[in-house]
């Protein structure tokens, strides 16, 4: 087992990379050598921590990493399933500054994280960032 810098795509986010990730070498390639959940909700973390535009592919990401349906995730923000599938869908476009900050306080209150209130704070940064790494211990 080897810990280097891996580019961690299949999350479905093109911009996470993972720190010191345990790989594992198989005969089908190399593989993430811990637990997928709790790697992926430290990526979830760091996407509203960090303020992290929320896109489609956030959307579905942190559904998904919440263990949430679109039926319950669509409840839990006032909105229908078919709203949150249309999110999903157009992956690359960002949702409104409103919907976002919903979405991020949401996830902020499932993943137990302190949030400061304000607005600006909450609708995130202008970008997608180049590159997320968490470090895996």
């Amino acid at each position: 087992m080897t810990k280097k810098i891996l580019r961690y795509q299949v999350c479905g986010l093109d911009y996470v990379y993972l720190e010191n990730a345990p790989i594992r070498r198989t005969k089908f390639g190399n593989i993430l050598d811990a637990d997928v959940a709790v790697v992926e909700r430290g990526i979830a973390r760091e996407i509203v921590r960090q303020g992290i535009p929320i896109r489609g592919a956030e959307v579905q990401f942190l559904r998904k990493c919440l263990g949430l349906s679109l039926e319950r995730f669509g409840a839990l923000l006032g909105l229908s399933a078919p709203a949150i599938l249309k999110w999903e869908r157009a992956r690359e476009k960002r949702l409104q500054p409103v919907n976002e900050v919903a979405v991020r306080a949401l996830l902020a209150e499932q993943l137990q994280i302190p949030l400061d209130g304000k607005f600006s704070t909450l609708k995130g940064h202008p970008e997608t960032p180049d590159r997320l790494l968490l470090h895996v211990a």
